[in-house]
């Protein structure tokens, strides 16, 4: 059932939130809850399509608002961002594993450590990961030519890409070969994001201190990726840079004491802490479900084995369909209108890219996977996996890069086919991931 508040209408939901926009009914909300907890991307589709662009959810405090136009996802993401925080659950949450990075601080911390961070980032520092990506290709290879010595062999995809992304993470950002340490460090990952998610859906959260199954979990989550972060930078500072040296990563960056505002160990500990857990696991799961579109359609895989320039354009797509960041949330700091409905201050306002991605508005036939979509280049409006506006993912052109060479690389070489054609159930997690892993079939080339 649909209740649209009429224009200057006074009806409040109760607690003195006042109905701005359309939305479901309280009790409707209340009987499907357990469904919308297992499926969140099903009901937050299915809301859009009842409701429209614009959604009010009969949230008492805060008031709660989707938005899903491409318009509006741009207004709040790049034209009202200076009125916008991240102080809101998701982000606050998360931040219990990652510290105050550059993925969860809010504004006043955030800028300059972005502005001490972008020289990590600049044109020929990513070109520097393309030796990274190629050598732990190799790695690759080698494992799954074990596997593949008789002919095929099932493999989990996701927990290969996982692995291969956290190999060219350690490389790349912070000079470190966590090969060994790749599975342990992953495992210790996804704990603690189950660990996360575990809270943000618990509108009663219990105090981290507690000794509960989860709080335990995920403090020795938490105290596995501090023991990694450890060992990263202690054996940086083992070998310095030589006094007017170029960086050659991220951790130099992170490390540098001549600068106006060099950063604490705890400040220095957030950010590879957030760029271990964010820099690999956003672009395993869309490699992992790039191979499952590929595996599902015949004609694409063929065309990229002979086209293999196709790769970024292959990403691009498995970024629309399945992006990482599947939700993204702000709150406001003053009164805001969007798409000609009144958001107050104090509001918490939710943008999911799987809806903004699905809008028929910029996307034809949505639901189809079709690289060709990407044929010049990403559009204005509509494509928002990175996010948009100042708080662009920083890590935006590397992790294309990254996606692009180990795409290209992996069909060159690879037969990746599906063992089941049926539907793969999502975990919407903090990223997606198929739920229980991908198991494919491998075959060399």
């Amino acid at each position: 059932m649909t209740w649209t508040a009429p224009k200057g209408s006074k009806t409040r939901y109760g607690w003195n939130t006042p109905v701005t926009a359309p939305g479901p009914q309280g009790s409707i909300m209340l009987r499907n809850l357990k469904n919308i907890q297992r499926n969140p991307l099903e009901f937050l589709e299915q809301t859009w399509r009842e409701h429209g662009d614009v959604v009010q959810f009969p949230v008492p405090r805060p008031a709660t608002y989707m938005v899903s136009s491409p318009e509006g996802a741009r207004d709040v993401l790049v034209n009202h961002h200076k009125v916008m925080s991240k102080r809101t659950v998701q982000y606050t949450t998360l931040s219990l594993v990652t510290g105050e990075g550059l993925l969860t601080a809010d504004t006043q911390a955030w800028k300059p450590v972005r502005r001490q961070l972008a020289p990590a980032f600049h044109h020929e520092m990513i070109a520097l990961t393309q030796r990274h990506v190629m050598q732990a290709l190799e790695r690759l290879d080698s494992r799954w030519l074990q596997l593949t010595s008789e002919g095929s062999a099932l493999v989990d995809i996701d927990h290969a890409m996982m692995t291969l992304a956290l190999e060219i993470t350690g490389a790349a950002l912070f000079g470190s070969d966590l090969t060994d340490d790749a599975h342990s460090i992953g495992q210790a990952t996804l704990r603690a994001l189950h660990g996360v998610v575990l809270r943000a859906r618990n509108p009663l959260p219990i105090p981290l201190s507690l000794p509960t199954p989860n709080n335990r979990g995920m403090r020795s989550a938490i105290k596995e990726l501090d023991s990694a972060v450890h060992r990263i930078v202690t054996a940086r500072r083992a070998h310095p840079l030589p006094v007017g040296a170029p960086p050659r990563d991220m951790l130099d960056v992170l490390l540098d004491q001549d600068v106006e505002n060099p950063l604490s160990f705890q400040q220095v500990r957030d950010e590879v802490a957030t760029f271990i857990v964010a820099g690999h696991e956003t672009v395993a799961s869309a490699l992992t479900w790039t191979w499952h579109l590929l595996g599902n359609s015949t004609y694409e895989s063929d065309l990229l084995r002979n086209k293999p320039m196709r790769a970024g354009m292959v990403f691009d797509e498995a970024l629309r369909l399945y992006p990482p960041a599947w939700v993204i949330t702000r709150r406001t700091r003053e009164a805001i209108k969007v798409a000609g409905h009144d958001v107050p201050a104090n509001a918490m306002v939710i943008i999911s890219p799987w809806v903004v991605h699905r809008h028929s508005q910029v996307w034809q036939t949505p639901s189809s996977f079709l690289p060709d979509r990407f044929n010049d280049g990403p559009p204005m409006l509509g494509y928002i996996p990175f996010g948009a506006g100042p708080r662009l993912c920083i890590g935006r052109d590397m992790a294309r890069l990254e996606a692009s060479l180990v795409i290209e690389h992996i069909a060159q070489k690879w037969h990746i086919s599906p063992i089941h054609h049926s539907e793969i159930p999502i975990d919407a997690s903090v990223t997606l991931r198929p739920q229980g892993g991908l198991p494919m079939r491998l075959k060399r080339l």
